[in-house]
């Protein structure tokens, strides 16, 4: 237990009618390198239930989403456990979907409050686009209507994090949209420097401790960038260089496509991304069967992602709740929204389970191309295939001027490239557009310039995997298992 209030800051954030809370606890004892960072949200309605409760899907991506974007603040090897407790203590029901928000600006607050990460603060903003205009943070209503929903954060000069799901946007739409989120995010920086300047607080000073110094040594003696591209000197020879496993930069790894593996099934599928592998199945039942946690209007399409311990050799606790599953789960739904039909055209519930079998890295865009072909082999009429690639950065960082030096952007990564790069970009969308990304820098000084020649990457990408995927499958299977029976008895 701490009772020093300097290794405390809690933070509460009011907009709207909705009210929120953030809370850090710092401690030095018991440190845990490996997670050090805990962040938990609540949306307790006092008075609704009972407050002693299993978090729910959308605690845990708030949770997430919450992480993502603080981790990068920290410095490798920060010496310290930081636990984040975030609470809603009362919501606007019209504004209810900004509470996250609010729990990040609450939270990067309290982290300045309590001063003790080397970058920030962080700004947020979410966009949205109704009839081709721009919303600023967007209330529920208006988001039900929006073609593209992005949350974005940032530092006041680089991007953090984001997330977004939209309905087949161009690239070079989405580039501008970052842009302009940029520019609005960083409004709600100069408020928190206030509040720290407030407290008259200086940084803590963390060097000095021998675990922190120990930590810093093992990293250099192992360079993750080194690692990556098989190479001994990075900087020298990142120019014109193959992987650790021979492929060049931008090149994907083999593929496999199978429709009907499961032929009793309604539709499935066997997709493979080198020594990735995910079994997808698609499932058609009675309208309402299925429920999406998402703010998005299809209630009746809905997505279970399954990463159990065998998949990568693990032996861990299989009843545990991850992060890991519901997040990936969340963006396979996201990424087959856009193509997935309405009620009026197909009054159906769809149920999509995804359960990768072994993984290398990449299985949540491998998922979103399984997802796809299974919903195409159970009829569902979707209008495209979807497809998704994960974009990583290995890069030498030149802190004197905090700019990126002498980058290269690689294409389809394998675990150890994403464990070890600077930036996880996930990208999915069909031939006519992006569907969903979600984007996490590992420092601090990732630029918008290297996310949009990511995105370029990520086209070419989509182009080659939807050539193999349409050999499996290029259009919805003629099925008659659910059209000749009422849709009650479905």
């Amino acid at each position: 237990m701490i009772d020093d209030e300097k290794n405390h800051g809690s933070v509460l954030c009011h907009m709207d009618g909705t009210t929120v809370r953030s809370k850090i606890i710092m401690s030095h004892d018991k440190y845990n390198d490996d997670n050090f960072l805990q962040v938990y949200y609540d949306e307790t309605r006092y008075g609704e239930r009972w407050r002693s409760h299993d978090p729910t899907d959308r605690e845990i991506m708030c949770s997430h989403i919450i992480d993502r974007s603080i981790r990068p603040l920290f410095t490798a090897g920060f010496p310290a456990n930081v636990m984040v407790n975030v609470c809603v203590l009362k919501t606007n029901w019209k504004h209810e979907a900004d509470a996250e928000l609010m729990a990040i600006i609450a939270t990067s607050a309290a982290l300045m409050k309590l001063n003790i990460t080397q970058a920030g603060p962080i700004g947020v903003i979410r966009i949205g686009r109704i009839n081709e205009n721009i919303t600023i943070n967007p209330t529920i209503d208006e988001q039900r209507r929006s073609d593209i929903n992005l949350l974005y954060v940032c530092t006041r000069q680089n991007p953090i994090m984001a997330d977004l799901v939209a309905s087949e946007i161009s690239e070079s739409d989405l580039t501008a949209n970052l842009k302009l989120a940029q520019l609005e995010a960083v409004k709600c920086i100069d408020s928190q420097v206030k509040l720290r300047e407030r407290y008259q607080m200086d940084k803590k000073d963390t060097s000095n401790s021998k675990n922190f110094q120990d930590t810093r040594t093992q990293s250099s003696n192992h360079s993750g960038r080194e690692v990556a591209l098989g190479q001994a000197h990075c900087t020298e020879t990142i120019s014109d260089v193959n992987r650790f496993d021979g492929r060049s930069i931008h090149q994907i790894r083999p593929l496999h496509c199978e429709a009907g593996y499961l032929h009793t099934l309604h539709g499935s599928s066997l997709m493979s991304c080198g020594e990735t592998q995910v079994l997808c199945t698609a499932s058609i039942g009675k309208p309402g069967e299925t429920q999406s946690v998402d703010v998005l209007p299809r209630k009746s399409f809905r997505v279970d992602y399954d990463f159990p311990p065998f998949c990568t050799n693990h032996i861990v606790d299989i009843f545990s709740r991850r992060w890991l599953e519901i997040g990936d789960g969340m963006f396979t739904e996201k990424a087959l929204l856009a193509v997935i039909p309405s009620q009026r055209d197909f009054p159906y519930a769809i149920h999509l389970n995804s359960e990768v079998l072994a993984s290398d890295g990449s299985s949540s865009t491998t998922s979103v191309c399984g997802g796809s072909i299974a919903l195409m082999d159970a009829g569902v009429p979707i209008k495209s295939h979807v497809a998704g690639v994960s974009i990583g950065l290995v890069t030498d960082m030149e802190t004197s001027n905090g700019q990126l030096e002498n980058y290269r952007i690689i294409t389809d990564t394998s675990g150890l490239e994403n464990d070890l790069g600077e930036m996880d970009f996930k990208i999915a969308g069909t031939r006519n557009g992006i569907t969903a990304i979600q984007l996490d820098a590992k420092s601090t000084l990732l630029s918008l310039d290297v996310i949009g020649e990511a995105l370029k990457y990520g086209r070419q990408a989509h182009l080659q995997i939807l050539d193999h995927m349409e050999q499996a499958i290029n259009s919805p299977k003629e099925t008659s298992y659910y059209k000749e029976r009422r849709i009650e008895d479905v």
